[in-house]
């Protein structure tokens, strides 16, 4: 079986990690890959990439250009194989990173190649400018909807959570084109205990394993900091390197350091201590994050014998529960009473919000909006610390810091340790259903489905229907906006 696998670029984490277990999980098998990049690998040794510029970012082009793009991937691989592959396993095709390459697949497809197109992430959940990228490089909005998500027989799609599998089919799709297929979880090898780490003597020491960008809600780290920091030293692995999110990153800083909380920004930073030792030193492993896609911290930890701790995200948990990965520690939700906040300037900030969300998708908003996000938001007048933004987190924090009995109102969850023996049952667990073993097999089954399936007519999902699978006003969380 020959395997042409396509994707933008090969930088470190994400995507790139997906990859080399594609590769490691094939290896051995009689399978033939290929990985085209519009990049060369970045700090890692990679076998058979072919880098191609035409896959890199680019938010503009023209219609002659994607035709030659479809044109130059089919010579690629006709070079490297002798013949077109059997699949083309292309990630992210419509996250709007190049506008070229929807048309491109388009056209691989009425070549009837069939094709794997694997979802990560999407532009319609909150990447409003991706989404209108690749919308304005069409003229015409039937080109549009014609070519961002391709309906054939031969064309079959991958998510990596049952959530956005589930909006998929919601919004039209054949439930038989479409397939979970869960990341392999590989585990960091570690000598070193938390008996033997040269800080932290006297308490815990929690690790949130992050780069600190926005959706990792630093605030909340800093809430339970300040409520639980008598007993714990808490640190962020990685700070961003993104510009954008620098600025949030360095407010929570200068914050943590200003009320004196023990909390390490960036640990792993500058190379002084090893991700791996890290790992090893830790008692737990935090996430306090609002959105993830595959859901690894939450995974991780058991393979490591560690607890993970913090906040659960149930819509993407679900897949591990499912596989008897209960993870009822976690909390879902920490409650701040209503009264702290200005209701209407709250419900303003939502509606302002939702209004300009849904005018940079060009979308009319929905009556009631703001009442539907409030549904959600608000429990027995206490809304979600973890929906709220770095403004009114901050005012609560504030709040909590000046008024010790204050954060007695909270009742705010505890931070639980799974055991020696639940961590080990959660450790198998992990690893028989997301082995790479598992991965393999599941990798080669779906590749034999696309190779199995039968060339026919080309259709078209309605991107409209995926967007309103996104776009709904419950699911609005200030972080993401």
């Amino acid at each position: 079986m020959k395997i042409a696998i396509v994707h933008y670029h090969l930088r470190r984490g994400g995507v790139t990690n997906v990859i080399q277990s594609s590769q490691e999980a094939l290896r051995g098998t009689g399978a033939e890959v290929l990985v085209i990049s519009g990049e060369p690998p970045e700090g890692a040794e990679m076998a058979n990439v072919v880098t191609n510029s035409g896959l890199s970012y680019r938010n503009k082009g023209y219609l002659s250009a994607a035709e030659g793009l479809t044109d130059s991937l089919q010579r690629t691989a006709q070079e490297h194989f002798g013949s077109q592959p059997d699949v083309w396993h292309i990630h992210n095709h419509s996250l709007g990173k190049n506008v070229l390459l929807p048309l491109a697949i388009t056209g691989l497809a009425e070549d009837k190649a069939g094709i794997l197109l694997q979802m990560h992430d999407f532009p319609e959940d909150g990447r409003p400018q991706n989404y209108v990228s690749q919308w304005n490089f069409y003229d015409l909005e039937k080109e549009f909807a014609r070519t961002l998500y391709p309906l054939a027989s031969h064309i079959h799609y991958a998510t990596i959570n049952s959530r956005d599998r589930n909006f998929l089919i919601s919004a039209g799709m054949k439930p038989e084109q479409i397939h979970l297929l869960p990341n392999a979880v590989p585990g960091t090898q570690t000598e070193t205990t938390p008996e033997n780490r040269p800080f932290s003597k006297d308490k815990n020491f929690i690790l949130y394993p992050s780069r600190a960008i926005r959706r990792k809600n630093l605030g909340e780290l800093i809430l339970l900091a300040l409520a639980y920091g008598d007993e714990n030293d808490f640190a962020t692995s990685l700070i961003p390197e993104n510009p954008e999110w620098k600025p949030v990153h360095d407010h929570w800083q200068q914050l943590s350091e200003e009320l004196n909380l023990p909390i390490t920004f960036g640990i792993g930073q500058d190379g002084k201590y090893s991700f791996a030792d890290l790992v090893g030193w830790a008692d737990g492993m935090l996430t306090t994050s609002i959105a993830e896609g595959f859901g690894l911290a939450f995974l991780e930890p058991w393979l490591l014998g560690k607890s993970a701790v913090g906040r659960n995200l149930p819509r993407i948990t679900t897949d591990f529960a499912d596989c008897g990965i209960s993870l009822d520690h976690l909390y879902d939700r920490i409650n701040i009473p209503l009264s702290w906040l200005d209701k209407k300037e709250l419900q303003k900030t939502a509606d302002d919000t939702l209004r300009r969300l849904y005018l940079a998708y060009n979308r009319p908003l929905p009556r009631n909006a703001v009442k539907k996000v409030f549904s959600r938001w608000i429990e027995d007048d206490a809304i979600d610390f973890g929906m709220l933004n770095e403004f009114y987190q901050t005012k609560i924090i504030k709040k909590v810091s000046a008024d010790p009995a204050a954060l007695k109102e909270l009742n705010l969850p505890t931070i639980d340790f799974c055991d020696a023996k639940e961590i080990e049952i959660k450790n198998q667990l992990v690893k028989s259903h997301y082995s790479l073993d598992s991965y393999r097999a599941n990798l080669l089954g779906l590749y034999q489905r696309v190779t199995d399936s039968p060339r026919g007519k080309m259709t078209s999902l309605d991107p409209k229907k995926v967007l309103e699978q996104f776009l709904d006003p419950q699911r609005l969380n200030l972080l993401k906006t």
